[in-house]
């Protein structure tokens, strides 16, 4: 995730101004196969479900994609916002089957699900490793395996943000 491209603070240290501008946008899946368009999928509907008053579509004409590759890099997933936020702001999110799969082990299932599930977390104006002590899907130590839903946290925080 690439926060620190423009992740400023207001009064809650766990805001991230690189999210949309409204909790209710859609998103293109690009150059996927069925399996990671389902991952996608997944993820929108763990944050629709969550009562956050989230709505995130999935249209083939939105301009914030989502997309799957064997990258070279370490991450597992990065949330590129550009724009202006509430003008223009789009976003793509990348995930990382070579480094899931290379630490998932027997688990790729549910760490593609929790991630992705945590890169639409970044459209929703929430930071990486927000600093409280309760469950967050935003925290890099969650245990992938299990924790692929926001958590009450995730919740309360995207309803104070919009």
């Amino acid at each position: 995730m690439a926060v620190g491209l423009g992740g400023a603070s207001t009064a809650n240290a766990d805001y991230y101004d690189g999210g949309m501008p409204s909790p209710k946008f859609n998103v293109k899946a690009v150059g996927i196969n069925d399996t990671w368009v389902g991952f996608l999928d997944t993820g929108r509907k763990n944050w629709n479900n969550a009562g956050a008053g989230v709505s995130i579509g999935r249209k083939s004409n939105a301009k914030a994609t989502f997309t799957a590759g064997r990258y070279n890099e370490s991450w597992y997933g990065l949330y590129s916002p550009s724009g202006w936020r509430p003008v223009n702001r789009v976003f793509k999110i990348k995930v990382n089957a070579r480094t899931l799969s290379r630490d998932a082990g027997s688990k790729m299932t549910e760490w593609s699900r929790s991630t992705t599930t945590h890169e639409l977390g970044h459209a929703l104006s929430l930071d990486d490793n927000p600093g409280t002590r309760k469950a967050s899907l935003m925290k890099h130590s969650r245990n992938r395996a299990t924790v692929q839903k926001p958590q009450a946290y995730d919740v309360s925080e995207v309803k104070r943000i919009y």
